[in-house]
C-alpha cells in the first residue's frame, strides 16, 4: 500500500486533511519510517488523487490488517459468516477485576461459547467470561454461568478489583460489589476529612452495610484519619473479604443485622460518621441507625426512590432525622427512579 513519508511535528495536520479527502483506508495506522526516525509514514488508499501526494515522498510497504475493534471481528474465528450476519449481538459487558460479565438473550445464547472466546481474544488482561443472568437473593449476588475461561487459568468467580488506587478482593457470584457507585466513596473520604478537621481528632465510622469494604478501604489507608469503627454485614461470604480487604485493630467486623445494632450498649452514640448504603431500604432502616450516633455525628446514605415518591421520601427522612433534610438525585436508576444521596448532622 502507498504511504506517505511526513515530518513527524506535521502527522496530525496531514491526517486531518487525508480523512476530510476521504484518502485514508479504514483503520488506518501511522507507522515509523524506517529510513528516518524523524518522519513518519501514513496509508493511503490507492484511488486517491489528493496533491499531497506531491508534496512528499511515496514509499510501497506492506501495511498490517488493521486492529480489531471490538469482540464481533473475532467471531469469524469461531462462527460462519451467515450466522454472524444473522445475530444481533450483544454490544455491552462489564469488567470486573479480571473478569468479564455479559447479558445475552435467548437468541444469543446458544452462541455463548463463541462469544466468550472471541472476547478473550480481544481483551488480552482478562482470564474468564461469564453469562451474567441477573441479580439473584437477599444479598444481590450475580447468577453466572461460564462462557470461556483462558487456557491455563483458573475459571473461579474470585478476583481483585482496583479502585481509586486501592486493591479490593470480591466475588460476584457471592457478594454485591457495584463500580458504579466509586465516585459517591470518593465523597465519603471527604466527609470523612472534615469531620476529622472539625472535632480535631480520629473518628470512629460506622458502616454496616460494608459489603466487601470499597468505601473503607480509602479512610483506612488515610493515615491518622480512622479510630475505633465498626463494618458489618448481613451476608456472610461478604464478612469474609471484609476480614481479607480491611482486617485491622481499629475495626470490630461483625455478621449482623444492621437494625439490631442499637441494642448492643457498647454501639449506641459511639459513632462521629454513620453510612447508610442499603439503597433499597435505607430510608426504613434509618430510625433503627441513628441511636449509633454520637450528637453532632454525621449521617451519609444513598436511596433508590420512584419520581412519584420523591416528596413522600424527603417528609420521612425529615421526620427520622428531626430536621429538614435535602435529597440530592445522583443519577438515573431507571425509567422512573433516581439514585440519591442524602447527608445530615444529627442533634438530639
Amino acid at each position: 500500500m502507498r504511504h506517505l513519508s511526513v515530518p513527524s511535528r506535521e502527522t496530525q495536520s496531514i491526517l486531518c486533511q487525508l480523512k476530510a479527502a476521504a484518502a485514508l483506508p479504514e483503520g488506518a495506522r501511522v507507522r515509523a519510517d524506517p529510513t528516518d526516525e524523524n518522519r513518519r509514514l501514513i496509508p493511503v488508499i490507492d484511488s486517491a488523487t489528493v496533491d499531497l501526494l506531491t508534496h512528499y515522498p511515496v514509499i510501497h510497504v506492506d501495511s498490517p490488517p488493521p486492529s480489531p475493534r471490538s469482540y464481533r471481528d473475532h467471531l469469524n474465528n469461531f462462527l460462519s459468516q451467515e450466522i454472524i450476519e444473522s445475530v444481533d449481538w450483544p454490544t455491552r459487558h462489564e469488567f470486573v477485576g479480571d473478569l468479564i460479565l455479559i447479558k445475552l438473550d435467548t437468541s444469543q445464547r446458544e452462541y455463548g461459547d463463541a462469544i466468550g472466546q472471541a472476547l478473550l481474544n480481544q481483551h488480552k488482561r482478562t482470564r474468564a467470561v461469564f453469562e451474567d443472568k441477573g441479580v439473584t437473593g437477599d444479598f444481590r449476588v450475580r447468577d453466572l454461568n461460564l462462557l470461556a475461561v483462558r487456557e491455563g487459568f483458573s475459571p473461579t468467580t474470585r478476583t481483585k478489583i482496583v479502585e481509586s488506587g486501592q486493591e479490593l478482593w470480591t466475588d460476584p457470584s457471592s457478594v454485591y460489589y457495584s463500580s458504579r457507585l466509586s465516585h459517591e466513596r470518593e465523597g465519603t473520604l471527604e466527609c470523612a476529612k472534615r469531620i476529622r478537621e472539625h472535632l480535631g481528632r480520629p473518628i470512629s465510622v460506622c458502616d454496616p452495610y460494608a459489603g466487601v469494604g470499597p468505601s473503607l478501604l480509602p479512610l483506612v489507608k488515610e493515615s491518622g484519619l480512622l479510630g475505633e469503627s465498626f463494618a458489618g454485614d448481613l451476608n456472610p461470604k461478604a464478612v469474609e473479604f471484609l476480614h481479607e480487604n480491611i482486617g485491622t485493630e481499629k475495626f470490630t467486623i461483625e455478621c449482623v443485622d444492621a437494625r439490631t445494632l442499637q441494642s448492643t450498649d457498647s454501639l449506641r452514640e459511639k459513632f462521629d460518621l454513620l453510612l447508610v448504603n442499603i439503597p433499597h431500604d435505607a430510608i426504613q432502616h434509618i430510625p433503627d441507625l441513628l441511636p449509633l450516633l454520637r450528637e453532632g455525628g454525621v449521617v451519609r446514605g444513598w436511596a433508590i426512590i420512584e419520581d412519584e415518591d420523591f416528596e413522600a421520601a424527603t417528609n420521612s427522612l425529615t421526620k427520622s432525622l428531626g430536621k429538614d433534610v435535602e435529597i440530592e438525585v445522583r443519577r438515573s436508576y431507571s425509567a422512573t427512579a433516581n439514585l440519591c444521596r442524602f447527608e445530615s448532622q444529627i442533634y438530639r
